[in-house]
């Protein structure tokens, strides 16, 4: 299962609280997680899997090494459809899917020979 939660990267504007953490991190660490055993880098590691333990916990599971970072949804979509979908399965989407699920469906559907039907909604989200 998927969940969404890229608005933060597009909302503006940003929460204050948000750009002081970062602008902290920035100044005060700035290392890359998982890139070394020195004490900035493993003050990182600990930065993600606490962030990976408080997602797990906002939705109710306790394995925080289920918790998969990704570049945005686009590269989530593609992770999460190549996983499921296999030769010949069958998609039903609406026809008020978000780019980004479109062109890993409309690519899966070359590669993997998928079908894909579309129902038709409202802009309000009401089927026809």
């Amino acid at each position: 299962m998927g969940i969404y939660l890229d608005n933060a990267a597009t909302s503006y504007p940003k929460p204050e609280a948000v750009a002081n953490a970062v602008y902290d991190f920035m100044v005060n660490n700035g290392t890359s997680s998982g890139r070394g055993s020195y004490k900035k880098a493993m003050q990182s590691d600990y930065i993600v899997y606490e962030c990976r333990k408080l997602i797990g916990k906002l939705f109710n599971f306790d394995d925080p090494k289920r918790v998969v970072f990704t570049s945005n949804i686009t590269d989530s979509l593609n992770i999460a459809m190549r996983g499921i979908l296999k030769e010949n399965d069958h998609v039903i989407t609406s026809s008020l899917e978000h780019n980004a699920v479109w062109r890993c469906l409309k690519t899966l559907e070359k590669e993997r020979n998928i079908e894909i039907d579309t129902v038709e909604c409202t802009e309000d989200g009401i089927t026809n």
